[in-house]
């Protein structure tokens, strides 16, 4: 279900073949009523194909989402899409970028799950490092 909800975080590599296969899907629904129907496409199949583009639409944004939290970035950053040449920036930045370390603000961190964030030291407790320091006290 992480694939159709805009919870969690996505890494670099899935988002790259994710949006890659979504971007093929498109291009099928795209082409394949072209190919079939050599004059005129019906309305109800071309009505289909809006109705899947539309939907893989959505998928993309939501895998654009998912990255956009793993760089700890709202989803609010996504509207900077549309402006011409920061488009662009954003794009390159969604798939150089290494995402944030360790978990964040919208999830653990899928790279490495086991991690946790490093305890502050002043709530770690105060015992000896060995038995050996404790004998000497």
């Amino acid at each position: 279900m992480a694939f159709f909800t805009a919870n969690g975080r996505l890494r670099r590599r899935d988002y790259f073949f994710r949006v890659l296969g979504l971007n093929a899907l498109v291009f099928g629904i795209y082409a394949v009523p072209g190919l079939l129907y050599k004059a005129d496409v019906p309305p109800g199949v071309a009505l289909a194909s809006l109705a899947g583009i539309a939907a893989v639409l959505y998928l993309t944004v939501v895998q654009s989402l998912l990255r956009l939290h793993d760089l700890d970035l709202r989803g609010w950053w996504f509207l900077v899409a549309f402006l011409p040449v920061v488009s662009y920036v954003l794009g390159a930045g969604m798939q150089l970028v290494q995402g944030t370390i360790g978990p964040n603000r919208f999830g653990l961190d899928p790279k490495r799950p086991l991690l946790l964030p490093a305890a502050p030291i002043a709530s770690l407790p105060d015992a000896p490092l060995s038995e050996a320091e404790g004998d000497e006290q």
